[in-house]
C-alpha cells in the first residue's frame, strides 16, 4: 500500500507503508499527515525530471553473445531492520519511492533514513564466438542499463564496477540513481513527538515533521550518495552551486561527510527567515525546521533542479556555537 503525496510536480516522493506492519502510521492520523508533508514539501521543491525505469533486466547482444545485467533493490525493513530484497521492480517516471515505518532507534537518534542498495547478477550467452563478441555485447548492455537506472537527473546514488570473462574479459561501470529509500522514526518511549505539523511544537518536543524532512532528504542522496562524496573534501565541499550562495564551501560538512556542518544557518525558502539547516545533524528540542536555501543549493549540487534559491545579498550563512548546546539538542539522524 502506498499514498501518492502529489501529481503535480515534476519529481513526486511516494511513501510506502507496505513495511509498516505494526500499522502505526494507519492508527496515527497526524503523524501520517506530518509524513507525506514533508514529502510534499520536498516534491514542490525539485522542478527537474527523472527517467523511468521500466524493467530491471538489461541484455544486449552482439553477433550471438548475449550479456545482460538482472538488478535487484535491497534495503532495511523500516520496521524490523531485517534486510529485504526486490528481485523485479520498476519506477514511475520522476516518481521515488520510500518505504517508512517506526522501530526502536539507539541513543539519542530520532530518525535514520537512506537510499536503498542494490544487487546485480550477469547472464552470458553465446552461439557465437565470445571471445571476440563479448567485449560488445557487455558494452551495449551496459548502455542500456545507464540510459534508464541513472534516470538522466539527480545524484549518482552509487556504482558497481568489476570485469567478467566470457570466452574474454570485458570490463563494465554500472550506476544507479535515486530510485528507492527508506526512513524509520524512532519509537522508543521516552521519545516525546509532536506529530502535528500544523501546529507549534512545544517544548519537550521533537517534531516529527522535521525529522521526516531531514531523513527524506537521505533517503534521495544528501550524505548518503556518491555524487555526495565526490563533491566532499574532508570537511569542506566543492559543489558551485553551494559555494556560490555561501561564498565558500570551507568546513561547511561534518567530519566523517554525512551531513552540514552543525549550527550552519541559512533562510527558509517559505519566508526568508533565518534558521538553522534542515541537514546539519541536530535539531533542538521544541523547535521546527523546514526547507533553507543552503539545503535547496545542496541538493542543485547533487544533480536536482530546484526552485529558484533566493541571492546571496539576501541569505545569512553563518557557524555558530551556543554555551549548552547539548543539554538542548538530540541527534537527529545518521543516515544509512
Amino acid at each position: 500500500m502506498f499514498a501518492l503525496v502529489s501529481s503535480a510536480h515534476a519529481v513526486v516522493l511516494v511513501v510506502d507503508y507496505t513495511y509498516d506492519t505494526g500499522n502505526f502510521f494507519s492508527g496515527n492520523v497526524a503523524a501520517k499527515a506530518a509524513l507525506e508533508a514533508a514529502a510534499l514539501d520536498i516534491s514542490n521543491a525539485i522542478t527537474g525530471t527523472l527517467g523511468p525505469v521500466t524493467t530491471d533486466v538489461y541484455a544486449s547482444t552482439n553477433g550471438g553473445t548475449t550479456a545482460t545485467f538482472d538488478w535487484s533493490i535491497d534495503f532495511n525493513n523500516p520496521t524490523t531492520n531485517a534486510t529485504e530484497s526486490l528481485a523485479t521492480f520498476n519506477a514511475a517516471a520522476n516518481q521515488i519511492t520510500l518505504f517508512a515505518g517506526m522501530r526502536s532507534l539507539s541513543g539519542s537518534t530520532l530518525g535514520v533514513g537512506g537510499p536503498a542498495g542494490v544487487g546485480l547478477s550477469i547472464g552470458a550467452s553465446s552461439s557465437g564466438n565470445p571471445a571476440t563478441e563479448w567485449a560488445g555485447a557487455v558494452a551495449g548492455a551496459e548502455t542500456l542499463s545507464n540510459a534508464a537506472m541513472l534516470r538522466g537527473g539527480g545524484p549518482v546514488i552509487g556504482t558497481l564496477s568489476d570485469s567478467m570473462t566470457f570466452g574474454a574479459t570485458a570490463n563494465y561501470s554500472l550506476g544507479y540513481g535515486a530510485l528507492f529509500g527508506t526512513l524509520s522514526l524512532d519509537s522508543d518511549v521516552g521519545t516525546v513527538w509532536h506529530y502535528d505539523h500544523t501546529t507549534s511544537v512545544g517544548g519537550g518536543e521533537n517534531d516529527f515533521y522535521s525529522v521526516s524532512l531531514h531523513e527524506m532528504l537521505h533517503a534521495i542522496g544528501v550524505g548518503t550518495s556518491q555524487t555526495w562524496t565526490s563533491k566532499t573534501s574532508g570537511t569542506d565541499w566543492t559543489g558551485t552551486n553551494v559555494i556560490n550562495l555561501n561564498g565558500s564551501g570551507t568546513g561547511l560538512i561534518v567530519a566523517g561527510g554525512g551531513h552540514i556542518a552543525e549550527g550552519t544557518m541559512s533562510t527558509r525558502i517559505s519566508d526568508g527567515l533565518a534558521q538553522e539547516v534542515v541537514m546539519d545533524p541536530t535539531i533542538t528540542v521544541g523547535t521546527r525546521k523546514s526547507l533553507t536555501a543552503l539545503d535547496l543549493a545542496f541538493l542543485q549540487d547533487l544533480g536536482f533542479t530546484t526552485i529558484a534559491v533566493p541571492e546571496p545579498s539576501r541569505v545569512l550563512l553563518l557557524l555558530f556555537g551556543a554555551v549548552g548546546v547539548m543539554l538542548t539538542r538530540r541527534r537527529q539522524c545518521m543516515p544509512v
